[in-house]
């Protein structure tokens, strides 16, 4: 795919390789301890094991608060592959590959001279991008539709002419798509964005940015439709959902446990994490007037600044805050550098800037994520996975009855033996006392009374700075 890039060269190659190779293993050792993986990897695991379609559970039991398509998008991987890893991670290295092939292609009609490495690199080398690919979370998939529904506005906005059926049906499709995939946020990131461009862009272009009522409404429809067979089929779905997953967001006591952030709280951490990209953004209409009078005077760089930056501020005023909530302004963010630095005009300096800030951020990012990488490796991050991979061994060679799991802060370790659920306390010990389970594993705290005097088969020590630790127990004849 990299090699549809027009006119690069080889060199351009290699680097895009090299920024997907560091995609695709930035999170390795691969575990579901830690960003709620273990909730979105349970949506498509469920389906699997339970057929439910349209609305799923967490590990624990308690209503799944995301919409189904992303584990619906895992379901044929892991049916191809047989390999949950792969089906729950492939998407999201997918929609980054996408991601990236559009900007470098935008960024390249933006700015011949090097538009396309500057895109490129921009969106993949910092702090944000290898770690979000390869998570078993939504989020890159949800940058990825809301970046298509911007680049169609963009397009628009810059060749003008009115909306097609086709583009207008292309428009409602990545729509619908990110509304199933994390509910109605993505018009947070667009809406202030257009508002802002009706105010501030051209009179003959402004209604470029509308593409229609029905684009817009019928997907939200769609959205409320399940949204209300939910409410009507499930008594606990209003709570887990509208009001521990969305009121929450806008009432930051529905959640207390959370740590509340002061309202500035993105900015730094985005100058920080989108380093050195983000201190070019700043610098550049400081001290170029060139680049301030393309803002003004050029309606397509008009958007993206209203596209990114709408969105940015419409964020920064929800209470809850986390950084990855922002990520999908990262891709209209490198849109404008590239815009910005083609209307620089600074020649050879301007050069030699964006060449600095790439090798920089090749070394940085590339030392940062291969040194989480060998760390995460001494530090035995996946002992976890290997325990339960144990433990799907033993079950195997002793019977073949599924592992029996008690409940425990680690959602992910009943997927690491392969359960089916979680079992109670009782239940858990009764099913391997009666022989319907021949390996029991148990989180060292939740160690009952009837077992004090057994010893365990394996023993994971204390895992971590949380000092995790679980016990298997095997039964034998």
């Amino acid at each position: 795919m990299l090699a549809r890039i027009p006119g690069h060269p080889l060199s351009l190659r290699i680097l895009f390789g090299f920024i997907l190779l560091l995609c695709a293993v930035g999170n390795l050792p691969w575990h579901l301890d830690n960003y709620d993986q273990a909730k979105q990897a349970y949506v498509a695991y469920e389906i699997v094991h339970e057929g439910n379609w349209l609305y799923q559970h967490t590990p624990k039991g308690d209503t799944a608060t995301k919409p189904p398509l992303a584990g619906w998008v895992s379901l044929p991987i892991y049916w191809l592959t047989g390999s949950w890893d792969i089906a729950w991670r492939l998407p999201g290295l997918v929609c980054t590959v996408i991601l990236l092939l559009l900007l470098a292609r935008e960024g390249q009609r933006l700015w011949p001279e090097g538009g396309a490495v500057l895109a490129g690199c921009a969106f993949a080398l910092n702090i944000l991008t290898p770690r979000i690919a390869t998570l078993v979370r939504t989020d890159m998939m949800l940058t990825l539709w809301i970046t298509l529904c911007g680049w169609l506005i963009y397009r628009k906005i810059r060749e003008g002419g009115a909306w097609s059926l086709r583009e207008k049906w292309l428009f409602f499709g990545c729509m619908l798509g990110a509304v199933f995939t994390k509910g109605p946020i993505l018009y947070a990131f667009l809406l202030p964005g257009m508002v802002a461009f009706w105010f501030l862009g051209p009179r003959d272009r402004r209604a470029l940015v509308w593409s229609g009522w029905w684009t817009w409404v019928v997907p939200l429809l769609i959205f409320v439709g399940w949204l209300g067979y939910g409410l009507f089929s499930n008594q606990q779905f209003y709570q887990d959902v509208v009001v521990n997953e969305f009121f929450s967001r806008f009432d930051q006591s529905l959640k207390s446990h959370e740590r509340q952030q002061p309202i500035w709280f993105y900015f730094p951490h985005l100058i920080h994490k989108f380093a050195p990209w983000s201190l070019l953004l700043i610098a550049l209409p400081i001290f170029s007037k060139n680049v301030r009078a393309a803002v003004r005077q050029r309606p397509e760089i008009l958007w993206l600044a209203c596209w990114a930056i709408g969105g940015l501020l419409c964020m920064t005023f929800v209470p809850s805050k986390r950084v990855d909530r922002i990520f999908p302004v990262i891709p209209p963010f490198c849109l404008l550098l590239v815009g910005m630095i083609a209307a620089c005009q600074c020649g050879q300096r301007i050069k030699a800037w964006c060449g600095a800030a790439i090798v920089g951020s090749v070394l940085f990012s590339g030392g940062y994520f291969i040194g989480i990488v060998v760390l995460g490796y001494m530090d035995k991050n996946d002992s976890l996975v290997r325990f339960g991979q144990e433990a799907q061994r033993l079950a195997a060679e002793t019977g073949g009855l599924p592992v029996a799991v008690m409940p425990g802060k680690d959602e992910g370790m009943f997927m690491y033996c392969d359960a089916d659920q979680f079992s109670g306390p009782e239940a858990s010990l009764r099913a391997w006392q009666e022989g319907k389970s021949t390996v029991l594993v148990l989180p060292a705290r939740r160690l009952p009374k009837e077992l004090d005097n057994v010893e365990p088969t394996l023993d994971t020590g204390k895992v971590d700075k949380n000092e995790k630790r679980y016990l298997l127990f095997l039964r034998r004849e």
